[in-house]
């Protein structure tokens, strides 16, 4: 393994990523934390502390909100000729909530780093100004994606707005919002995020897959208050997803953990599905549902009997999955 020198903000990612408490194999951290800490390309800071937005290039100088950076990689992509192409940007996010319009990443090769030690999520992208959210012909997600390769960690992702998820990768043509109309998403990753709903007079839910091919999402948490699913995996319109690989996540409080509509290949490992233990409607009942094909679950937790852990009519494959005891 080569030796590679880091800066004080990238050493606490590598850090937040390997706790050694977690449900993750240590190795699989490390490889992961040194394949996606400072790549080489543009770097961006981000900081809710500064006084007032600078350039963006320094922790003293840095943007003020998140949006700013989605702003510049995106230009920067678009506006950088081949073969840099604006590629392998990084955008590093102080600790804290920020209070976002709906957001838009259209680049591609884009690492979003959450640098605060000691928290689970450290950034919280919060998903609208007010409570009520935004209308349909001009709404959206708290993010959308439909940048391919892009790497997202230790974010916490939240919205009040009924009508949207919390994140959406990808979009079908039919989808109103920001990202209408695009397509084909391959390869991002997760690591270690957090998606949250707080609204119960909505459908949707944390995340919401209209890719082609991926995403991996390793260590992220859903939770409270999601009326529908916690994941949801669909066609985009042109193709159905493959390979969506969900490793070492928990899910709390939600009716489906997982929400297969469309796709094949799709593997669920050690991830715990639990009830909120509050008994009210929107409870978890129904781990996965499953109507794509060649699902593969592998020694993941539910309290659930059983004949309600995987449903739907799509073929499934269970390894060594366990039932917790009611609580």
């Amino acid at each position: 393994m080569s030796v590679r020198v880091l800066t004080a903000g990238q050493a606490r990612a590598v850090n937040e990523l390997m706790p050694g408490n977690q449900n993750v194999f240590l190795g699989d951290k490390v490889k992961y934390a040194l394949d996606v800490i400072a790549p080489p390309g543009n770097v961006w800071f981000v900081s809710r502390n500064v006084f007032s937005s600078g350039d963006g290039k320094a922790w003293d100088t840095a943007f003020k909100t998140i949006g700013e950076a989605i702003a510049q990689v995106n230009e920067d992509y678009i506006a950088a000729l081949p073969p840099t192409k604006g590629r392998n940007a990084t955008i590093y996010i102080g600790e804290g909530w920020y209070s976002e319009t709906p957001l838009l990443l259209t680049a591609n090769d884009v690492t979003i780093i959450g640098v605060a030690p000691g928290s689970h999520d450290p950034v919280v992208l919060y998903g609208s100004g007010t409570l009520g959210g935004w209308d349909s012909g001009a709404g959206g997600p708290a993010l959308s994606i439909v940048g391919s390769n892009c790497d997202f960690i230790n974010m916490g992702f939240f919205t009040h707005d009924a009508l949207y998820p919390a994140v959406r990768e990808g979009g079908h043509v039919g989808d109103t919002g920001l990202n209408a109309g695009y397509v084909n998403v391959t390869g991002n990753r997760y690591l270690k995020c957090s998606f949250v709903r707080n609204v119960d007079n909505g459908s949707l839910g944390g995340l919401d897959i209209a890719s082609s091919e991926g995403p991996d999402i390793f260590g992220c948490r859903f939770s409270t208050s999601q009326k529908d699913w916690a994941i949801r995996i669909r066609s985009n319109g042109h193709t159905n997803p493959v390979g969506v690989n969900i490793k070492d996540a928990m899910f709390v409080g939600m009716p489906i953990g997982v929400q297969i509509v469309a796709g094949s290949d799709n593997i669920v490992q050690h991830c715990i599905f639990m009830d909120d233990m509050t008994d009210r409607a929107g409870a978890i009942s129904t781990p996965i549902t499953n109507e794509g094909n060649n699902l593969i679950a592998i020694e993941n937790y539910w309290e659930f009997d059983d004949a309600n852990s995987i449903t739907g009519n799509g073929d499934h494959l269970n390894i060594n999955n366990f039932q917790l005891a009611k609580t």
